[in-house]
């Protein structure tokens, strides 16, 4: 007799939304969908996900007032909403034990340190400012711009839809952090009109919002007779949505209670 695979069981928070709508899609074949969750006062709540066109189940949309119950039967949950909600939601995850990763930008400082000190050594988490492969591999190569002499500046610039609340995008950000912590830049500039002539501290990055643009992140390295770029294009939301499922099923084989990367579920 053949062994039965068993999938693994998934709420997603923020259901509704083009990332979690494009997660539960992609799911179908090789995970189960147990919950799914929207805002207390999304107009889609008590609709199932067959009502909304998502994928063909009778699972219904559940109020975040009602988390714990929409939680119950998951093995990894994925949420994707606003900061706000994000310190709200998180110690019901860690109060009905349950492992979580958390694909939400735009925190604050004070609030991620928040998100962190909720669930850090609580339960098995991830934290990620983007959930493509790609984009965490960019991550990995500008963690390595410190080995560039003094000589070559860098520059990040962001493409998203018009809808992106948050600007700069938090993979932005990120990109930031990594490359001012590699080649010593102190301050951020997003707006170069306010600034005049480039400082050798400043790291610059810019933000655009056209359209349905998925996400476009550009790295730029210049010297005075060179320029080398790194872009990453993600074309359909699918780069994201694979890249969370994959972080899910990592998730779901790890028990030791702290707080993950994308770059931990890449190099497994």
């Amino acid at each position: 007799m053949g062994c039965i695979m068993t999938r693994t069981k998934l709420c997603i928070v923020g259901a509704c939304g083009r990332l979690g709508k494009s997660i539960i899609q992609e799911s179908v074949d090789n995970f189960e969908i147990v919950g799914a969750v929207e805002h207390s006062s999304s107009n889609f709540l008590d609709k199932s996900l067959k009502d909304l066109s998502i994928i063909d189940s009778d699972i219904k949309i559940n109020s975040s007032s009602n988390l714990s119950s929409a939680i119950s039967k998951a093995d990894v949950i994925i949420s994707a909403t606003i900061p706000d909600s994000e310190l709200i939601n998180a110690p019901v995850y860690v109060q009905n034990n349950k492992k979580v990763i958390i694909g939400t930008t735009g925190f604050s400082d004070k609030q991620y340190s928040q998100l962190v000190s909720i669930l850090d050594k609580k339960i098995p988490s991830i934290i990620t400012s983007n959930f493509s492969i790609g984009m965490n591999f960019l991550f990995y190569i500008s963690e390595l711009v410190g080995k560039l002499s003094d000589e070559f500046e860098i520059s990040i610039n962001e493409k998203h839809h018009s809808q992106k609340i948050d600007s700069p995008s938090g993979t932005a950000l990120s990109i930031a952090k990594i490359i001012s912590e590699s080649k010593g830049y102190e301050n951020l500039v997003f707006d170069r009109s306010k600034h005049g002539k480039r400082k050798k501290p400043e790291l610059e990055v810019t933000s655009e919002r056209l359209g349905g643009t998925p996400g476009i992140h550009e790295v730029s390295i210049a010297g005075q007779h060179e320029i080398l770029r790194f872009e990453h294009i993600a074309f359909s939301r699918l780069a994201f949505a694979r890249g969370a499922l994959s972080a899910a099923s990592w998730l779901n084989n790890i028990s030791d209670p702290q707080i993950y990367s994308m770059q931990d579920v890449i190099s497994r």
